[in-house]
């Protein structure tokens, strides 16, 4: 079984990738800085070049030890704030280390534990053993998030036999799966076009599997980043089936696109009246909402995403409710 966890993937909403190089992530953590971003992801591959990766863990060094000092009072990310009342007092806070060997290094640190989880490069069925020994001495608290990127991901075969794998890899939770889509556009020869959305491109349809194969097994995936800042209408087209998706975030590449991945993940009032309608204790088999036919024994699991995203991203009122909300 995949273990449950104590946050819901959908707290990772907008995710921003940071080179652990920056001098600033202090202040994002602690929301002085990009105070409404979801989660950070502190990078220590891709992101930082081979002769700054000493200069990078030196200052996540220095970054742990201050957070330690401040910890008591930034320390719970599903505690709202009073200055921030609709946010948590900090985002997500995860690692990418370069490789499995990196995260033995890693789990020795000072005040790693203050870090929710770590996120996993280029992780298929010839590197998990390898991933499986290095989280061997994390905390079973830390939260995990493979990333599907390599080309082995387009063997449907190997996705079904990571899928029960990663079941019974680790003893930490894999909080989400995430789709490394310009590493797999890599894997194909190509770049991301500009002018379409990634579903629209080979990755799209590959997304689609990896949904079909990975989600079935009770796992969560995340959305592609979208790379072009000067394309929003292009990007909300792409937000929207991100959601319909259910995929559970989507990386950032700059704070412009924090609120509009908000916005894409709020819920509907009648969307979310209908799936409490679902959800209610006295709710027939088969009932007319909405002049919609709701039959909570197939929509109940929907009806509970529904819920959940409501409660991270909260309500848009769509013109179109009547059911009181009961939450």
């Amino acid at each position: 079984m995949v273990r449950p966890h104590t946050h819901h993937p959908y707290q990772l909403g907008a995710s921003l990738y940071m080179p652990a190089t920056r001098q600033d992530i202090w202040q994002v953590i602690k929301r002085d800085k990009l105070p409404t971003i979801n989660s950070i992801i502190i990078c220590l591959e891709d992101a930082v070049s081979h002769e700054d990766v000493e200069l990078a863990l030196e200052r996540l060094r220095t970054l742990l030890g201050t957070w330690a000092e401040h910890v008591n009072s930034i320390n719970d990310p599903s505690r709202a704030a009073a200055i921030h009342a609709q946010h948590p007092t900090r985002p997500l806070v995860f690692i990418r280390p370069r490789s499995p060997m990196m995260l033995q290094q890693l789990a020795d640190y000072a005040h790693i534990n203050l870090i929710d989880g770590f996120v996993m490069p280029k992780v298929d069925m010839y590197s998990l053993s390898n991933w499986r020994m290095a989280c061997q001495n994390l905390s079973v608290d830390h939260l995990l998030m493979p990333t599907l990127e390599t080309a082995a991901l387009f063997n449907p075969h190997h996705n079904q036999e990571l899928a029960i794998a990663f079941k019974e890899a680790f003893s930490q939770p894999v909080f989400a799966l995430r789709i490394g889509g310009n590493d797999l556009f890599a894997a194909l020869r190509l770049r991301r076009p500009k002018n379409s959305i990634v579903y629209d491109t080979p990755i799209g349809t590959l997304a689609y599997q990896l949904l079909g194969c990975f989600v079935p097994h009770g796992f969560y995936l995340t959305a592609p980043v979208f790379e072009y800042l000067d394309q929003p209408t292009l990007f909300m087209q792409e937000l929207n089936r991100d959601v319909s998706l259910g995929l559970v975030g989507k990386t950032v590449i700059h704070p412009s696109q924090i609120t509009l991945v908000q916005q894409a993940y709020c819920v509907p009032l009648s969307k979310l009246d209908e799936a409490q309608a679902i959800l209610h204790s006295e709710a027939k088999a088969v009932f007319k909402y909405n002049n919609t036919m709701l039959e909570p024994a197939t929509h109940r699991a929907w009806a509970t995403e529904i819920v959940n995203r409501a409660e991270v991203f909260g309500t848009i009122d769509d013109g179109h409710s009547q059911y009181s909300s009961r939450m």
